[in-house]
């Protein structure tokens, strides 16, 4: 038997001819046209929990319940700003089966009046909280949103402990709704208190020396406290790669006389580390891959680290040596031994260097000044009947910053990096040169899932004598990271059929990105780019790639057409960060 009963404003109990025992099968709400407000009135609804339990109820329970409805929904609607919604229900039966449809009539919302949110004492005209308290939200005349009103007084209140008002405390904390006026008045305010200091720093039990990590702090006793600094200790040490856990905290409860103590605890991350894998790479062939790292050998902070790999086309064997250098910027002395034996398509070189460096990080810049010691052994198409050798001694300096929103996986941002670098036969080189170098990369997004990506290089090196600069000091394009739809190292000036390098080099690229899921996207791209003596001329490659989000980073698999490539197809991997 089926039973119809409209009902308004629920105020009528059910009292059908129907079976004794029902159940709630369907809940619908309708009229709340925005999600978050619809949403919230469904967690609301105890009809709507009955349904998802499927549970069987007497009639009476179900009248119980059609009777809590409407209070439901206007209590959940009030955060929102609705606080004169109405609803009316109709309710379908079928058997033991209850169809519930309610309709909602939001109403007028209530606005905000009037506003008056201060903070009393120094934090008062303290720039960050004053800029708080200026852009505090919801405005006169906007809609009373709880969430914005409690977002912005939250952000007030972390402010102030973070610039150090550690006795803040809220004087004034009203809204006053006045439901016939759909009006709100906000009163809302806090007594700072005096802005705490910075007192004793306190480094936990570690497994270093006294006093090595001092030159880190980004404060003096007696400074204003400012978490900001705090946060910067903290990501100065775990960069450091020494340990496992850092934490750097004041410790308000012993706060007295204006200062607050701070308080480092670190925990030790695993001394040695070793690495082995498998690798592949379009320009490098298979190969495999072996490292070791020392995180600490001493009390000092010292390292070690060593990287082996072997492939097909490429040699590669580095050792480092590092001393924390924490006097004036954060960084490191390096003294590194690198061995690299490579053919490409410019031929076979072999070269073996020591480098002695100065790293260091200034605010978001990080800074490399060096000195190379380097002999060169190589074939040259310029010489092809007899190897060649070259001595290089010269200093260099690098710049490189990245700005974006995540490291890995990146939505926006941008990195840029400069080097120069620079020989003299008074420094002992067999050949003087300055060579400039730069490269740059833009991500910027369209829409939830899209991305477009802008990269360019541009190089370029003065000599008096250009044929006496070895392979690892000229210019070659092609590859992986360069112009895709070439191989490694395919396009440059050539002599005899060889890629002899050039002394200039500019490379462009542009790739849209598209996910499908959180972790598969594809990519269409295109390239161009020379390396080149006078004038460059086009060497453009396109082509398609899959995108995966890999628990160990980003990969990327390109297939790509270079129109002047002497094979018409080329397959591209990389694995890594795309900043």
């Amino acid at each position: 038997m089926a039973c119809r009963s409209r009902v308004a404003a629920i105020a009528l109990l059910l009292a059908l001819p129907c079976a004794h025992a029902a159940r709630v099968a369907d809940v619908r709400v309708l009229g709340i046209a925005q999600a978050e407000p619809l949403h919230n009135a469904l967690l609301s609804l105890s009809l709507a929990r009955a349904q998802a339990a499927k549970s069987t109820m007497s009639e009476e329970r179900l009248a119980f319940l059609l009777r809590k409805a409407p209070e439901e929904i206007r209590t959940a609607l009030e955060p929102f700003g609705y606080y004169d919604a109405r609803v009316d229900a109709e309710v379908t039966r079928q058997g033991d089966a209850a169809s519930v449809v309610l309709r909602v009539q939001m109403g007028e919302p209530v606005r905000v009046r009037t506003s008056q949110v201060a903070v009393r004492g120094p934090a008062g005209s303290d720039p960050p909280i004053a800029s708080e308290v200026k852009h505090f939200q919801p405005k006169p005349g906007k809609v009373l949103d709880h969430r914005e009103y409690e977002a912005s007084k939250r952000e007030v209140e972390r402010g102030l402990q973070a610039r150090g008002y550690f006795d803040a405390k809220a004087d004034a904390h009203r809204v006053e709704v006045t439901r016939a006026a759909h009006a709100a008045d906000i009163d809302l305010s806090w007594d700072s208190g005096v802005r705490y200091r910075f007192g004793a720093t306190t480094f936990g039990p570690n497994q270093f020396k006294p006093g090595l990590f001092q030159p880190l702090l980004r404060w003096k006793p007696g400074q204003a406290y400012d978490d900001k600094r705090l946060l910067a200790l903290q990501q100065s040490l775990t960069d450091l790669d020494y340990f496992g856990t850092v934490e750097v905290t004041p410790d308000v409860e012993q706060r007295s006389d204006g200062q607050v103590p701070i308080n480092v605890g670190t925990t030790p991350a695993k001394r040695n580390v070793y690495s082995a894998g498998l690798s592949y790479g379009t320009d490098s062939g298979v190969g495999v891959t072996l490292g070791f790292s020392r995180r600490w050998l001493n009390r000092g902070g010292h390292k070690f680290d060593a990287q082996l790999e072997w492939a097909q086309n490429r040699k590669l064997l580095a050792t480092r040596y590092r001393i924390p250098a924490f006097a004036w910027l954060d960084g490191w002395y390096d003294l590194s031994t690198n061995y690299r034996d490579e053919i490409t398509d410019a031929g076979h070189t072999q070269l073996a260097e020591l480098v002695g460096s100065r790293t260091g990080r200034l605010d978001r810049w990080n800074l490399t000044a060096a000195f190379h010691v380097q002999r060169e052994r190589y074939q040259d198409a310029l010489y092809p009947a007899f190897d060649r050798y070259a001595t290089l001694v010269f200093p260099s300096l690098s710049v490189q910053t990245t700005r974006a929103d995540d490291k890995l996986y990146p939505t926006r941002g941008w990195s840029l990096a400069a080097d120069v670098s620079g020989g003299s036969s008074a420094l002992g080189s067999d050949v003087d040169f300055l060579q400039l170098h730069a490269r740059a990369s833009w991500i910027h997004p369209l829409g939830e899932r899209n991305r477009v990506l802008l990269r360019g290089e541009f190089g370029h090196v003065f000599t008096g004598n250009f044929a006496e600069l070895p392979p690892s000091l000229r210019y070659f394009a092609g590859g992986d990271t360069s112009v895709r739809g070439y191989s490694y190292q395919e396009i440059g000036p050539r002599v005899n059929g060889i890629n002899i390098g050039a002394s200039n080099l500019a490379v462009v690229s542009a790739e849209f990105e598209h996910r499908f899921t959180q972790t598969w996207g594809a990519a269409v791209f295109a390239d161009d780019g020379d390396a080149f003596d006078n004038r460059p001329r086009s060497n453009l490659g396109v082509g398609f790639g899959l995108r995966w989000r890999s628990p160990v980073g980003p990969v990327r698999i390109d297939i790509a057409h270079g129109f002047q490539s002497r094979a018409p197809v080329h397959l591209h991997i990389n694995l890594g960060a795309e900043l």
